[in-house]
């Protein structure tokens, strides 16, 4: 009985292990490599969209400030 449980631990372990190492495999082949790459550009480029927006709008609000302080009129 103990051998029948170890060899099907060992079945389970090696089915798990070949199904990793072929999801591995595929994010090392050239299209994974781009693909994970095109991922992350575009993360990257919504990341910096957000903080453009957040930028500008600070910007808008702070000079909106300072004219009013100053008094000086929108051109």
């Amino acid at each position: 009985m103990k051998k029948l449980f170890w060899m099907v631990v060992g079945a389970a372990l090696a089915v798990f292990l070949i199904s990793r190492g072929r999801a591995l495999l595929a994010r090392l082949t050239p299209k994974g490599i781009a693909e994970q790459v095109e991922r992350r550009g575009s993360a990257a480029a919504a990341d910096f969209g957000d903080f453009y927006a957040t930028f500008k709008t600070s910007m808008d609000a702070r000079e909106a400030e300072l004219r009013r302080e100053l008094d000086i009129h929108a051109s």
